[in-house]
């Protein structure tokens, strides 16, 4: 009789637990649009006037957030129905550069190396190899290469570097350039770290990260961590939960009734 007792609990507490993975999966199952609940469908503004929105692409969504409204989230669109979105989103690539007209050079990433090098556009000669001053990195851990974001600030000579392993921002003064090499400025720690993987995703879900300055050089977005950084005092202003599990963005401004996408360095 003993048995019979053992053998019926222990079958109820397996229907229990079943049941309970499948409540797991079932409440799970379904993500929220833009990884937020109640989100409205971004309509464009009816007005005249300029407005600046950082649209972030996610799952098959464009999370459209408002700048001027300290980066609320203010609606999403499918990329399915907003084709015109897509075609303006960047394209991935493993190797990244970012010419600098000001000063005839360009910087560039590379695969093992935790720093930029800088080339002289005229004659392709590399100038100077800048590296992190107290950081490392074990190449059997995080992405390759490294430094997985590039972006130069449009209003001043700085060059913004993501240091993916260490989810550190370094930032540069290369106004010297090319006489003199980049001049270290500040580290800025991100609040989010740059690992694991991107969720919800389909393909090439780990997190390695991106940059990009907002046209008016007043934001620094970090894909793969969130972090929205104000320029001005080099310190973290938000986070956005679908930036942090995206590293594909960019900047929409609506302008005279028009989207207008303004072309960052």
């Amino acid at each position: 009789m003993s048995r019979v007792w053992l053998r019926a609990a222990a079958l109820a507490l397996a229907a229990i637990g079943a049941v309970a993975g499948l409540t797991v999966y079932y409440s799970s199952d379904k993500v929220p649009r833009c990884l937020v609940s109640g989100v409205d469908t971004w309509r464009p503004p009816a007005d005249g006037g300029t407005y600046r929105y950082e649209v972030v692409l996610l799952d098959g969504s464009a999370c459209v957030f408002d700048m001027s409204q300290k980066h609320r989230l203010v609606g999403v669109l499918s990329l399915a129905k907003a084709t015109w979105l897509a075609k303006a989103a960047p394209t991935a690539s493993d190797t990244l550069r970012v010419d600098d007209r000001e000063h005839d050079v360009a910087y560039e990433t590379k695969r093992g190396l935790l720093g930029v090098r800088v080339l002289d556009l005229r004659t392709k000669q590399q100038l100077y190899v800048t590296r992190f001053k107290g950081f490392t990195w074990n190449p059997r851990f995080g992405p390759d290469p490294p430094t997985h974001g590039l972006s130069l600030a449009p209003d001043r000579p700085e060059l913004w570097v993501l240091d993916a392993p260490n989810s550190v921002v370094h930032l540069f003064d290369v106004s010297g350039l090319p006489d003199q090499p980049p001049r270290r400025i500040e580290d800025i720690r991100l609040t989010r770290p740059i690992s694991g993987d991107e969720t919800p995703c389909t393909s090439a879900c780990g997190r390695i990260g991106s940059l990009q300055h907002s046209a008016d050089g007043r934001f620094v977005y970090v894909g793969d961590s969130g972090d929205v950084i104000d320029t001005a005092t080099r310190e973290v202003v938000a986070n956005l939960e679908a930036l942090h599990n995206s590293r594909v963005a960019f900047e929409l401004d609506w302008v005279d009734g028009k989207p207008v996408f303004p072309q960052h360095s």
